[in-house]
């Protein structure tokens, strides 16, 4: 990351304080996007898995490979400090576990 970059990074997105004031020279990037099922597609899709008898990879191989969702808001960039990511990061560690 460039300093013109760091620099629309200074502060964190949550709590409004400078980066650092942690103490630890880190911080988290997120980009998030929100998604709505399109249910047109998802019907369209549904139709041809039971037109081909129920195979969904028959289906999968062979369908248009439409977009199945539409995106609801632009794409957010945020900037976390370290203690406002302690959430995200025991998200984290759930998803790679497993748990």
């Amino acid at each position: 990351m460039r300093e013109d970059e760091l620099r629309k990074h200074a502060t964190c997105s949550a709590c409004r304080k400078k980066i650092g004031h942690t103490g630890l020279p880190m911080f988290w990037t997120l980009t998030i996007d929100r998604h709505g099922i399109d249910h047109g597609a998802l019907a369209r899709n549904a139709g041809l898995t039971m037109m081909l008898g129920g195979h969904a990879a028959l289906a999968r191989a062979m369908g248009p490979n439409e977009e199945m969702t539409q995106k609801m808001m632009d794409t957010r960039e945020l900037t976390l400090c370290e203690s406002c990511a302690m959430p995200i990061m025991e998200l984290l560690e759930r998803c790679a576990t497993g748990g």
